[in-house]
């Protein structure tokens, strides 16, 4: 990959800039949060750049998709709460419906409210505590 200064310019003249493509985060079970993002979420999952040890976690076709979150297995991570906003935003169409679907499997969630800045949102932990926000466009 080119370095910053390297990379083309846009049609306006500034620099493309740097694109996200996965986000790495640490788990002591793959197994159980790859369950969690694919039955709960409808995740992709990929294992065939290092699983089960490492897993990609799709939401869309692997690669077709714009961002991943990578889980790194590491034997020693524990359970972290933070109790501040932190973790992954998904948007989709209608929260409402998606927190009655999610609360019907079991799944612990704030209760779904607006954001000022036009927005509804609920959240949901994950099995390793990392926050998922469940976002919708108002």
């Amino acid at each position: 990959m080119p370095a910053f200064n390297d990379l083309p310019k846009t049609p306006n003249g500034k620099k493309e800039g740097a694109k996200l493509v996965c986000v790495n985060i640490v788990t002591a079970d793959t197994e159980r949060l790859s369950s969690f993002y694919r039955d709960i979420l409808g995740a992709w999952i990929d294992e065939s750049h290092g699983g089960p040890n490492r897993i990609e976690i799709w939401f869309g076709p692997p690669n077709d998709a714009t961002v991943c979150i990578v889980a790194n297995y590491a034997e020693e991570y524990k359970r972290q709460d933070y109790g501040v906003c932190q973790g992954f935003e998904l948007r989709v169409r209608d929260a409402d419906a998606e927190y009655k679907r999610i609360r019907g499997l079991g799944i612990q969630a704030s209760q779904p409210k607006d954001l000022p800045w036009g927005y509804r949102y609920f959240s949901i932990p994950d099995p390793d505590g990392n926050g998922v926000d469940i976002v919708q466009a108002l």
